[in-house]
């Protein structure tokens, strides 16, 4: 790996570009959740709320080490400076708990989902039983065959991130009782 990445600047450039984006996604996921923090706040407690945006932004930050990390690992392989056993298992632990976060945030986001009713429900439906039990498969199944689990992950994540912009582009006013459709009247001042 090592030579690919010294002879063929290609590889190289390709890692990086592809760090670049995934950089690019953290800004504009962790916007995203700060933005559905603020839509979902008369849906749920503010401990809830604060604990997922928290569970969620901690992921950006994880994320964001990881890449640079990554970046500090593909910079010591270009300059044939030896990387550590210990090295490779922190990214491997910065990586896990990155993921551990988002699954925790996106559980409690998905309670507010739910009360918004409709394809609300769906996205939370999708995220409590799609999204976050295949993290957990991904996690407990041999490395060896991870990758079509993870890639159903990645699916799941990207689908509910969509579905929840179609929604809220589709319901642009201001939160409240215009979200929640049916349920406004039984849900109320309720919280989780």
């Amino acid at each position: 790996m090592a030579a690919q990445l010294s002879d063929q600047p290609a590889h190289s450039f390709g890692l990086r570009l592809n760090l670049g984006l995934d950089n690019l996604f953290v800004i504009f996921y962790c916007a995203f959740f700060v933005f559905l923090a603020v839509r979902l706040r008369d849906l749920l407690s503010p401990v809830t709320i604060g604990v997922a945006l928290g569970s969620i932004l901690l992921t950006g930050l994880l994320d964001a080490i990881e890449n640079h990390h990554i970046l500090a690992v593909l910079h010591a392989f270009q300059n044939a400076t030896p990387i550590s056993s210990e090295e490779m298992q922190l990214q491997f632990v910065e990586s896990n708990l990155k993921f551990h976060g988002t699954y925790f945030g996106s559980f409690l986001f998905a309670f507010g989902f739910y009360r918004l009713g409709g394809l609300g429900r769906v996205i939370a439906f999708l995220l409590w039983f799609g999204y976050v039990p295949l993290g957990m498969i991904t996690f407990a199944v041999p490395t060896d065959i991870a990758a079509p689990f993870a890639l159903t992950r990645a699916a799941f994540f990207v689908l509910t991130f969509a579905l929840a912009g179609a929604f809220f582009w589709r319901n642009r006013e201001a939160p409240g009782k215009a979200d929640m459709g049916e349920n406004a009247e039984r849900i109320g001042g309720a919280r989780a």
